[in-house]
């Protein structure tokens, strides 16, 4: 069982675990049910401590896997430092670092509170930085690691009203792909992992999602499935979904101005119409493939 999981998490050796941020529900949850399946070792962190406790209970019941559980709020300066601490004083490697941790505030830039802009800032860019930062020097030592950020397809262009969200997502796939660059050679990679709309509590309450068709909003356990395999597999970026990998990969490759048309475009009442069709256009062009 060791042997497989050393495999499983790209670690090179027994006693090293996969550490999940946000894995109290949606994306986070599902993430850490995708790595236990896998055999994988958890130390599961959020702030609800119930909903991890109940989470540990449940993938220790299915999968047999050790789960450690560390309530944590990374909006707060510290916490990711607290977190790093706690472990190495327990004695604890990890060998998978899956930063999922993430706030949304949707609406006008000035109508956002500032405290609020900066809460997203702290968990979205400064914990994940700073839990990436403390972890890798480990992996580096080991001569192995996995490293998955969850990004966004927003990421890949700048969308009005939740501008700050889109920006530090962005940040987030740069990040990504530089370190990607970095550790090349290592046996240390880093993933983004860059969902469109995901059926999560966050995002059904978006006002955003609601022009959006149904079939282009993927369930978190396909998301989550994904981005462990991509994860493991040690591939850079992971954009699920014919629709959203249609998306970014044609954004990247227009001008500067249509790309800000097109993200100010989510923001209309007609772009679940032009999403539709966009959809049926990149699943016609998959199945011409086939």
């Amino acid at each position: 069982m060791q042997q497989a999981r050393a495999k499983a998490n790209g670690a090179g050796g027994p006693g090293e675990w996969v550490l999940v941020t946000g894995a109290s529900a949606g994306i986070g949850r599902e993430l850490a049910r995708a790595f236990a399946s896998r055999g994988c070792d958890l130390i599961l962190a959020a702030r609800n401590e119930g909903a991890i406790a109940a989470l540990a209970r449940d993938l220790v019941a299915t999968h047999a896997v050790r789960v450690k559980t560390m309530p944590a709020d990374l909006s707060l300066p510290g916490a990711a430092e607290a977190i790093a601490g706690a472990l190495e004083g327990a004695g604890v490697e990890v060998g998978v670092l899956v930063n999922n941790a993430g706030v949304i505030f949707e609406g006008d830039f000035a109508g956002i509170a500032l405290d609020d802009h900066l809460r997203l800032l702290q968990i979205n860019v400064v914990a994940l930085t700073s839990l990436t930062r403390l972890f890798i020097p480990s992996m580096l030592k080991r001569g192995a690691g996995r490293i998955l950020n969850v990004a966004s397809a927003a990421a890949f262009m700048p969308i009005p009203r939740v501008a700050a969200y889109a920006a530090a997502k962005a940040y987030v796939l740069s990040l990504t792909e530089s370190l990607s660059e970095e550790l090349r050679g290592t046996g240390v990679t880093a993933t983004a992992l860059c969902p469109g709309f995901t059926d999560t509590a966050m995002v059904r309450g978006s006002q955003l999602a609601k022009a959006f068709p149904a079939r282009m909003i993927m369930s978190p356990k396909e998301i989550a499935e994904l981005g462990c395999a991509a994860c493991l597999k040690g591939e850079t970026i992971c954009v699920p979904g014919l629709a959203n990998r249609f998306l970014t990969s044609g954004a990247q490759l227009l001008p500067r101005k249509l790309v800000r048309a097109l993200g100010g475009m989510v923001n209309v009442r007609g772009w679940g119409k032009t999403a539709s069709a966009l959809y049926s256009r990149a699943a016609s062009g998959e199945e011409t493939k086939k």
